[in-house]
């Protein structure tokens, strides 16, 4: 059984796909999709031998080596142009821009699904930057909080203001609870800094400004 983020991720894949799972461990997502009769085929990718043959394993326990490539390769290096649905989850913002960055020539239309662990602003604008465009995110808490970006590769870049950086340019519309939950979670965060900071300091003012960005968002 999928944990919640990884069947938020499978909700967000559209059907018929080809999937490559960048960083995929145990395969359970390719699996889960082909199994769910979403998609036909699927490449899980791990750069470490133990994961690569956990996924091999795994594959074959489910009857799925005819429709599952289970690849030892270094991110998206080698996996084929067949596939149309990037999926790089449970990774920090440097790995996944680093994988990214290993295929510059991106085929217009390609879709792309990333969770970044740390860094979800910073992975906007890289998107914002190299002609993607987001058309789908979700947040949810499975004991940390998740923010989970679809994207589509355009031709030409479509800008972000800043607060859609920020926040998301989907989510801080939508405002569901969870995210409103993860804001006002951000902002106790920063409040307890502030306190224990001497009062008038630059740093204090800086986190202020911050706390009143999100409050700001949160009322707008």
């Amino acid at each position: 059984m999928l944990s919640l983020r990884l069947k938020t991720i499978e909700n967000m894949v559209d059907p018929g796909k080809i999937v490559a799972d960048i960083g995929t461990d145990h395969a359970l997502l390719p699996v889960e999709l082909v199994l769910s009769g979403k998609i036909k085929r699927a490449y899980a990718v791990d750069n470490k031998n133990g994961p690569f043959l956990r996924a091999q394993q795994y594959i074959q326990a489910s009857g799925c080596e005819a429709m599952i490539e289970a690849m030892l390769a270094d991110g998206l290096s080698t996996v084929p142009e067949d596939a149309n649905c990037w999926i790089i989850a449970g990774m920090g913002f440097d790995t996944a821009i680093l994988i990214l960055d290993q295929r510059p020539d991106v085929q217009v239309n390609q879709q792309l699904i990333v969770q970044v662990n740390h860094g979800v602003d910073n992975m906007r604008k890289y998107l914002m930057n190299n002609g993607w465009q987001i058309i789908d995110e979700r947040i949810i808490f499975e004991a940390h909080y998740y923010q989970i970006i679809k994207a589509l590769k355009v031709k030409s870049v479509v800008r972000l203001k800043s607060e859609d950086i920020d926040f998301g340019p989907l989510l801080r519309k939508e405002k569901n609870s969870v995210f409103t939950e993860y804001w006002k979670f951000q902002i106790q965060k920063l409040q307890k800094i502030v306190n224990q900071l001497e009062r008038g300091s630059k740093r204090g003012q800086q986190l202020q400004k911050q706390i009143n960005s999100i409050n700001n968002m949160l009322n707008g």
